[in-house]
């Protein structure tokens, strides 16, 4: 009789512990700090990945300047700062040039976003026009929408859907960057118009 009523509180002991933890866990859990990545050579990278939310042209018709923006979310618990943001455009029939000093950055989304980014410089690659980078003076903290605005010279010639990739690197010497994916742009051709 004895050695069941011990199993017995045994068991209730254990079913009211579980109980409580799956009560205060979760709350606990979410009060923890989110910590960087450390890479092991002095590099960090995201806790938690920012994402591409939106990808959008000013304008769609063929040989018309325009300008591309791509707007990125850093969560509140990304454990990390961005620093700069690289776009490519994927192969396709025709290479967009971009326009180096025409980049601007600022902080939400769309052309009345909110107040201006101050960029530290604007790299590309000689040999590929089509490629960019760009650096922000003061890194953006997390819990930010970002919006980065490239000018290309001109839409391509041949509409169609084009690809940019999007990477987003984290605050640190030689960052590894983060690709978030693929904006993707649509253009008119000639005889859309």
């Amino acid at each position: 009789m004895a050695i069941t009523k011990f199993h017995s509180t045994k068991a209730r002991l254990l079913g009211f512990s579980a109980i409580v933890l799956g009560i205060m866990l979760p709350s606990t859990l979410s009060q923890l700090p989110a910590y960087t990545i450390e890479l092991g050579d002095g590099r960090t990278f995201f806790d938690k990945p920012p994402r591409l939310i939106k990808s959008v042209a000013t304008f769609k018709s063929p040989n018309t300047p325009s300008e591309y923006l791509f707007t990125i979310l850093l969560p509140e618990d990304a454990g990390e700062t961005l620093q700069a943001v690289s776009i490519v455009q994927k192969p396709n029939l025709e290479r967009i040039r971009f326009e180096r000093s025409k980049s601007r950055a600022f902080f939400g989304e769309g052309l009345n976003g909110g107040s201006s980014i101050p960029l530290a410089k604007v790299e590309s690659e000689p040999t590929n026009p089509s490629e960019i980078t760009i650096f922000f003076e003061e890194p953006v903290t997390p819990g930010n929408k970002v919006t980065v605005l490239i000018r290309a010279r001109n839409n391509p010639s041949f509409g169609g859907v084009y690809h940019f990739g999007v990477t987003a690197f984290s605050v640190g010497e030689n960052s590894p960057g983060l690709y978030l994916g693929s904006g993707r742009l649509h253009f008119t051709s000639r005889s859309e118009r």
